[in-house]
């Protein structure tokens, strides 16, 4: 299990696989709110199990945003959304950032309240989905 530190063009096609099975096929997500002008900045995380082909991923904008974090369904609930979210906080403070934050799916805020994250309690409406602003100090 780990997480490989990467960017869009390396990694283009494991992101998008992971990323189209879980927010557009499984979630509904209309295409369009998926992709956006920041994967081609942002410093982008892949994670593998056992196998060659890409389990999770999510992504870490220059701002300190850390967003589009998916875990393949059946590999849920086994450490790799936290593995890939440790992993962006230990890059952001190598990029002397010193506070990142996330938008996070209403569904998932106990998760992230767990590594840390506090949200500010304002819910609003993104890519069809309520979500929540989440801050972490590091």
């Amino acid at each position: 299990m780990k997480a490989l530190t990467s960017d869009w063009n390396s990694s283009q096609a494991q992101i998008t696989f992971v990323r189209t099975q879980v927010f557009i096929v499984e979630q509904g997500i209309d295409p369009a709110d998926e992709w956006d002008d920041e994967d081609q900045q942002a410093v982008h995380f892949v994670c593998f199990g056992t196998t060659a082909v890409p389990i999770g991923t999510c992504r870490l904008t220059e701002k300190g945003q850390i967003g589009r974090l998916a875990v393949l369904e059946n590999y849920r609930h086994q450490g790799f959304g936290k593995m890939l979210i440790n992993k962006a906080v230990s890059v952001a403070r190598e990029m002397g950032i010193s506070q990142v934050y996330l938008n996070a799916q209403v569904d998932a805020q106990v998760f992230y309240e767990k590594l840390g994250f506090k949200g500010d309690g304002k819910i609003f409406l993104e890519a069809g989905k309520m979500h929540t602003r989440m801050m972490r100090d590091i």
